[in-house]
């Protein structure tokens, strides 16, 4: 077939685990030329409109797409480990790019342009940095419903700021409100002919976009709007035009700037870092599933980083994912990145070439082209099921979309993550706590909650915190367990702590859990703990815990625990005596499974353990009777 299946990867050359493209390109075949090609020119197609008009929005000349799009291309083809992803210049890491330099140097200046070009590096530079250091798990404390109204807000934000040039007027400033009150108060003011132009390329991309999904609408208009112009001369009649792009490639020059310039685009250069890499690694991930193959989160922060820091080194833009050109991409039969490889070298032979052709290029069509391309970041339904499904969510994400309406984009950003983080600390730090009773017939303990017709022991209290203890929501567990308690139906005289799921504790949960020895205590109850897993019970070890405890009152099991407990108790009642019968069944079955398995010999000793503790209840029972 001419493609790398996930079997051959383990023949992979030495090194493709840093360097990625050694891990399919030994197995690519010319028979897959054909279909390659194919795919490059569909991402070629779509890459030129749209890469040229957020090149417009990050406040840079078209020319800057060329000089970006190539070298991003070839740079993740080597280090990403996605087959089908590609990298362009997109709306969200434009926008992000144009608000930090703003604030440094006027747009579209030589200084602005420069600036540009050491944020796309320093951004590459950072992600590159937090994949050698392991963090590809960082885009998961951001949360998705804060990103779908964040990227939702600054779709807004995008078109409001486009809005003027469908229409002919002059652009305002402020935030998206202040813009919107701007638009409207100079309606009057529009330009006929310009939205004329805008309105006509709005409407062939929507017409085809719906009717004709695989064409490339932006391409198709881009050339209508350009031969359309440059035919009957709008552009003396107040159209206005992208006019002379360059010819040629810029080669690799390192920006004329300053270490306090630096230390300005360093916030900018973390969001755009941040917000690519978020961007990315889903598409990636159901990419690579849908093919039978694993993406690596932090290569994946190597190949973009390498691509921003590659993209501003030749003069040119921040780069991200584009979920649009990957999805083409793969339409088309892209199985490696050989198609990116060929769209670099197609957009190089447009850059050196073909750029005169643009020179008529209405801006109203590149708006057009960019407001169509928001429509797909307005993501109504997801806001919808937010909403209907869990009302923090959704405010989570009106939140970050509201930030990004009334501080603009950089600060918006920098409320999101505030509010992702904020989230986290606040369900960290919420005690989630379940009490744990017997399934009938059976030795399992579960969710009283989720359990039909549950058996609990008068006197024992078995819960288990659902998350693991640490600082955050120590305070809050210990808090939880006695207000547990205080609301049992029947007097409690022992507490046994399920610690399932507290793989490693901290001094502060260790010290919680000393506190709350002492608190039951003073209440005449004994506090027991099961299920310790090997570094908690290290902890407990070193801090004194063990022994305040006593060491009889850790138990490897949960039903270790409560056997424990009753053979300290007479008179027993009927569902304690149920359990002790349940118990005799069931264990005097896994004994038998034990040794016909052959199971371990440590385990074995334990069951026999527990069936002699029961039979020894039992028989209790019988002199008691």
């Amino acid at each position: 077939m001419g493609e790398p299946s996930q079997r051959s990867r383990t023949h992979a050359l030495p090194g493709s685990r840093f360097l990625p493209i050694l891990s399919w390109l030994p197995q690519w075949r010319p028979s897959s030329l054909k279909r390659d090609l194919v795919a490059a020119l569909t991402v070629t197609a779509l890459q030129i409109p749209e890469a040229m008009a957020y090149s417009e929005l990050a406040g840079v000349p078209p020319q800057a797409a060329f000089y970006a799009g190539p070298v991003a291309l070839v740079l993740y083809a080597f280090f990403g480990s996605s087959r089908q992803l590609v990298v362009a210049i997109s709306a969200t890491v434009a926008v992000l790019s144009a608000s930090t330099v703003a604030g440094i140097a006027p747009a579209g200046s030589a200084r602005f342009i420069a600036l540009t070009a050491a944020l796309a590096m320093l951004a590459g530079v950072i992600s590159i940095l937090a994949g050698v250091l392991k963090l590809g798990r960082i885009a998961q404390f951001f949360s998705e419903s804060v990103l779908t109204g964040f990227v939702f807000g600054l779709a807004l934000v995008i078109a409001i700021k486009q809005a003027p040039k469908l229409l002919g007027l002059e652009a305002g400033s402020g935030n998206f409100f202040e813009r919107l009150w701007h638009l409207v108060t100079h309606v009057s003011q529009t330009q006929p002919l310009t939205l004329v132009v805008g309105g006509v390329s709005l409407g062939i991309l929507w017409v085809l976009g719906r009717r004709v999904p695989r064409l490339p609408a932006s391409l198709v208009v881009l050339v209508l709007g350009t031969a359309g112009v440059g035919l009957l001369g709008l552009q003396t009649h107040g159209v206005k035009v992208v006019g002379n792009i360059p010819s040629g490639l810029s080669g690799p020059a390192i920006p004329d700037v300053g270490l306090g310039d630096l230390l300005k685009l360093l916030p900018g250069a973390c969001g755009i870092a941040l917000v690519a890499f978020a961007e990315a690694i889903g598409p990636a991930r159901v990419l690579a599933t849908k093919h039978r193959y694993e993406v690596d989160a932090n290569q994946e922060l190597i190949g973009l980083g390498a691509s921003n820091l590659g993209a501003g080194l030749f003069r040119g833009l921040s780069v991200g994912c584009s979920l649009s050109k990957s999805a083409a991409n793969d339409a088309a039969g892209a199985r490696t990145q050989m198609p990116s490889l060929l769209a670099a070298g197609l957009l190089a032979l447009v850059a050196l070439f073909f750029t005169p052709l643009f020179r008529t290029l209405p801006e109203a069509t590149l708006a057009a082209i960019v407001v169509m391309a928001t429509v797909g970041m307005m993501d109504v339904t997801e806001m919808r099921r937010l909403f209907k499904l869990r009302r923090t969510d959704f405010l989570l994400a009106a939140g970050a979309m509201l930030s990004v309406l009334v501080l603009e984009v950089l600060p918006g950003l920098l409320v999101s993550v505030g509010l992702s983080v904020a989230f986290l600390v606040w369900r960290a730090s919420q005690p989630s706590l379940s009490e744990l009773g017997r399934a009938p017939g059976t030795l399992d303990f579960a969710d009283v909650r989720r359990t039909p017709t549950p058996v609990t022991l008068p006197g024992l209290l078995v819960l288990r915190p659902n998350e693991g203890i640490f600082f955050a929501n120590a305070t809050s567990l210990r808090d939880a367990v006695i207000h547990h308690v205080d609301g049992a139906k029947s007097e409690v005289h022992t507490v046994l702590l399920d610690l399932e799921v507290t793989a490693d504790l901290d001094v502060p949960g260790a010290d919680m859990l000393a506190e709350l020895e002492e608190s039951l205590q003073h209440r005449g109850i004994t506090l027991m703990l099961s299920r310790v897993l090997a570094p908690t019970q290290s902890l407990l070890d070193r801090t004194g815990v063990t022994e305040k405890l006593g060491a009889d009152n850790i138990h490897p099991q949960t039903l270790n625990g409560v056997i424990e407990y009753l053979a300290h108790r007479t008179p027993h009642s009927r569902a304690e005596w149920g359990l002790i019968r349940d118990g005799l069944h069931r264990l005097s079955a896994l004994v038998e499974e034990a040794h016909t398995a052959a199971a371990d010999a440590q385990e074995r000793r334990r069951l026999e353990k527990l069936r002699g503790a029961l039979a020894r209840l039992e028989e209790d029972e019988h002199r008691l009777h």
